[in-house]
């Protein structure tokens, strides 16, 4: 029983400490962290987005949470290494989780900030992603907003082993908004992944083709937000509002509801109405 009870003293100290350092380097970009017992003391790496922010001036808020880890979780001469995530931040759920809900605190709209968290992770080569975003979105009452893409586990051992989690809350004017991403990286291998090897001798020889023309893909055409000032009862400030909400083309709110657009802030329920009312005979005009 000494052996299990020290078991988990040290992993409940362990999630302690992990807490313990998200609050202290909030906003450095925690991505987790690492624990290993050496001869010389306690070795804690630790992954961040920005490692400025965790050493500090002359290494003072290092020392400063070295000492703190050493007093409050009694841990044995801590050794603190910082890790930068650079191109990998993209793919830790930690950072992009804290990511999504400082873009939320800044008065980001909630469906383009999750929209844009799952684009960002899918172009870093994720196999999947998963956001989660839960509280008072449009309104008084309590809703929860998912967005998926590629592939996904959910439960058993397949989901704890290739499923990267992250959490965060975004502390808004109604209320706490959850946030939570769940991805799955590009070096994950599911159970039923098989991959058969043919001889040479066997793969059947390729007939040279001569190239086709390529039709040439039409780009979608995207109108700037700041052009809605063009439209009738709708002035400068409420494009300005709109960029502040993260909107970059008219295009975008084609795809929000009328609660959507009543729900950012600054502007009203008329000028919602007269937005979604006239928007699409407005783009048809401006082309």
């Amino acid at each position: 029983m000494t052996g299990e009870r020290s078991f988990i003293r040290e992993n409940t100290n362990r999630i302690l400490i992990k807490e313990f350092l998200i609050k202290k380097i909030e906003g450095a970009g925690f991505g987790g962290m690492n624990i290993q017992r050496t001869p010389m003391g306690t070795r804690i790496n630790i992954l961040v987005e920005r490692p400025g922010m965790v050493i500090g001036k002359g290494g003072s808020k290092i020392k400063e949470l070295t000492e703190q880890i050493k007093t409050n979780f009694n841990v044995d001469n801590p050794q603190i290494e910082i890790e930068e995530a650079g191109s990998k931040a993209s793919l830790n759920a930690q950072i992009m989780a804290e990511k999504l809900s400082e873009a939320l605190e800044r008065g980001w709209h909630f469906r383009r900030a999750g929209h844009s968290t799952v684009r960002r992770i899918m172009q870093s080569g994720a196999k999947g992603c998963q956001v989660i975003i839960a509280g008072k979105l449009t309104g008084a009452r309590h809703r929860t907003e998912k967005f998926t893409e590629g592939h996904v586990k959910y439960c058993g051992e397949t989901a704890r082993q290739v499923m990267d989690e992250g959490y965060a809350a975004a502390k808004m004017k109604p209320g706490i908004i959850g946030v939570k991403v769940r991805i799955m990286k590009p070096d994950s291998k599911l159970p039923d992944e098989i991959k058969l090897k043919i001889p040479e001798s066997e793969k059947p020889k390729e007939e040279k083709k001569e190239p086709k023309k390529e039709e040439k893909e039409t780009e979608e055409k995207k109108t700037d937000i700041k052009k809605i000032k063009e439209m009738k009862g709708v002035g400068p400030a409420v494009a300005k509002k709109l960029e502040k909400a993260g909107f970059n083309s008219l295009e975008e709110l084609l795809e929000l509801d009328a609660e959507d657009v009543k729900a950012i802030e600054g502007i009203g329920n008329k000028t919602a109405e007269n937005i979604l009312k006239n928007l699409k005979k407005f783009l048809e005009e401006a082309e």
